[in-house]
C-alpha cells in the first residue's frame, strides 16, 4: 500500500511575543504540524478519541479536526467522554468536533460507539491523583 508524501518539514513556528487570550494559546496548540498532518493523511476513516474532556484531549481533537481540513480529507473526528463539564461538549461541537458522552468503564455504553479502525486512548487517571 502506497502511502501519500509526507509533508516537507516546517520551521518551528516562532512564538508571539505575548498571548492575548487563552483562545490565542488553543489555536496556537491545536496547530497541526506536518508530523501531525503525515499521521492524519494515514488515517482511513473516522477518528475516534477516547477520553477526550481530559488535560490533552480537547486540543488533540481540535488539531485533529483542523488537520483534515487542512488535508481536505472527508474524516468526521468523534470525542467520547462521560463530559463531567457541559461547556467543553459544546465547545468541540463548536468546532466541528463530534461528540458522544459515554462511560467508557460500562460495557453497553461502548454500543453507542461508532466503528472505527482508528481510535486513540486517552482516557485514564488524572495526573496528581492516588488512592482509588
Amino acid at each position: 500500500m502506497a502511502n501519500s508524501p509526507v509533508p516537507a518539514p516546517e520551521q518551528p513556528a516562532k512564538l508571539p511575543s505575548q498571548l492575548m487570550s487563552v483562545a490565542d494559546v488553543d489555536a496556537m496548540l491545536s496547530r497541526p504540524t506536518a508530523p501531525a498532518l503525515a499521521a492524519l493523511q494515514n488515517v482511513k476513516g473516522d477518528l475516534v478519541i477516547l477520553g477526550v474532556s481530559g488535560k490533552m484531549g480537547p486540543t488533540l481533537a481540535r488539531m485533529a479536526v483542523r488537520g483534515f481540513e487542512q488535508l481536505g480529507l472527508p474524516r468526521r473526528v468523534y470525542g467520547v467522554a462521560r463530559f463531567s463539564q457541559p461547556h467543553l461538549r459544546q465547545e468541540l461541537e463548536d468546532v466541528g468536533v463530534r461528540t458522544i458522552v459515554c462511560d467508557l468503564l460500562d460495557r453497553a455504553a461502548w454500543a453507542k460507539l461508532p466503528d472505527s479502525q482508528d481510535v486513540i486512548f486517552m482516557a485514564g487517571q488524572k495526573f496528581g491523583t492516588t488512592g482509588n
